[in-house]
């Protein structure tokens, strides 16, 4: 299955679709998804926000009721934390039930994180996810 591929802008540290000769560039690999399953807004549940505040998510994940597909992770609710044993854990936590469904989707055997603290830049986590193809 062919999707759109995305790139890394370094200027403005962001994603984008990525254009070859006036029209999406296409790519067959699992680096588009892992972007979307990491970089989008999953729902938070009620209890993980203060009380009014915006749940965030894509709509669609709640268009079937009974569907426990979600798209997304919950990264961004670390966005104001201290960086702590506990919210790296919880980044190591959020990176691997995003990708969880590549497991279940049986794209992978294996999907693991790794997350530490940036030794140079103590405002930020950095993670290593591996992703191990083939039968289970």
């Amino acid at each position: 299955m062919s999707d759109i591929a995305l790139e890394f802008n370094k200027t403005t540290k962001e994603y984008d679709a990525s254009i070859l000769d006036g029209d999406f560039k296409r790519c067959d690999d699992l680096e588009s998804a892992v972007i979307i399953s990491l970089f989008t807004w999953a729902r938070a549940s009620a209890d993980e926000v203060s009380e009014n505040a915006p749940r965030y998510g894509w709509f669609g994940d709640k268009i079937d009721q009974d569907s426990t597909d979600a798209i997304g992770s919950k990264l961004y609710l670390l966005k104001r934390e201290k960086i702590t044993e506990q919210s790296m854990m919880r980044a190591k936590e959020y990176i691997e039930q995003s990708l969880a469904w590549m497991i279940e989707d049986n794209v992978a055997s294996e999907v693991s994180a790794t997350v530490e603290r940036n030794p140079n830049d103590v405002n930020r986590i950095d993670a290593l996810v591996v992703i191990t193809r083939g039968d289970r």
